[in-house]
């Protein structure tokens, strides 16, 4: 899945739970009354509610697990580099700091 992907789902995912809590608001406004049909949508409408949620955090866990993997993968994938090429990974931990230290630090005046 692509970042764009992601993102989109990211989005969504919070616009639907956006609507979840006016709706919940909603149904929480309008209490009991109402005559049947009032109380048939109201109840629709929290068994709705209560299967989205579910699946919303369902999907939480799987972007969660897919993420520890793709963390776990690149973290083999790093020790498998510095096992196979120890000095290039100094060099490269080492220019990695000069160019950290040198955005980090202040800015000389000109002589």
């Amino acid at each position: 899945m692509n970042r764009h992907e992601t993102v989109v789902r990211d989005l969504t995912a919070q616009q639907l739970r956006e609507v979840l809590a006016s709706t919940e608001a909603l149904l929480s406004t309008i209490g009991h009354e109402g005559g049947e049909s009032v109380n048939e949508l109201r109840d629709r409408l929290t068994k709705t509610v209560a299967d989205i949620r579910r699946k919303l955090d369902k999907s939480f866990f799987e972007a969660a697990r897919q993420t520890y993997y793709q963390v776990r993968g690149t973290a083999v994938s790093v020790n498998r580099f510095t096992r196979q090429y120890p000095w290039l990974a100094v060099a490269i931990g080492t220019g990695i700091g000069v160019l950290i230290g040198r955005v980090m630090s202040p800015p000389t005046a000109p002589e």
